[in-house]
């Protein structure tokens, strides 16, 4: 092997190794989460989108505008369904654990529920949505709290602190 075929193989190896170091290790979502929230497809086929814009109805508006200010962080989802009501959609995620990792026995999900208002395309997550975005842990306590293009309510919690 001459020295530049060398060069080439060692300066390749290099490479791989320093990629294999820096990689997140892999991550594996295993199992299903309970069905009992609304799912997105089951919402937009209620909707005329994208034909025409969603808009909530008067009334759900001013529920949501006048009764988001009562939430609290770890506040139950049933608490706050009474509060918000039923959520447009939402998103169950099991727990998550390391490929190399044994699974864990919880098998708890996440939960994340979207009260919309105003939604102008098909695209779940359209950064134009007006919107309530809540993220609740494995235990059912809301920890973030998210509004959308509504200026006049504030941000609860965040999306870092699960605990």
């Amino acid at each position: 092997m001459n020295r530049i075929t060398f060069l080439i193989l060692l300066v390749a190896a290099t490479c791989r190794f320093l990629e294999a170091q820096t990689s997140p290790p892999a991550v594996v979502f295993h199992g299903s989460c309970a069905r009992g929230l609304p799912q997105f497809e089951e919402w937009y086929r209620h909707t005329r989108l994208p034909q025409e814009s969603y808009v909530a109805a008067g009334k759900r508006k001013q529920q949501l505008l006048d009764n988001y200010p009562k939430l609290k962080l770890k506040m139950p989802l049933e608490e706050v369904e009474k509060l918000l009501g039923k959520p447009d959609f939402a998103t169950a995620t099991p727990a998550p654990h390391l490929a190399t990792a044994p699974e864990s026995t919880d098998k708890r999900c996440s939960n994340e529920l979207a009260y919309i208002v105003k939604k102008n395309h098909e695209n779940m997550a359209d950064m134009g949505d007006v919107a309530i975005y809540l993220s609740f842990s494995r235990d059912g306590k809301l920890y973030w709290a998210a509004p959308q293009n509504l200026p006049t309510l504030k941000q609860l919690g965040s999306p870092t602190e699960e605990k």
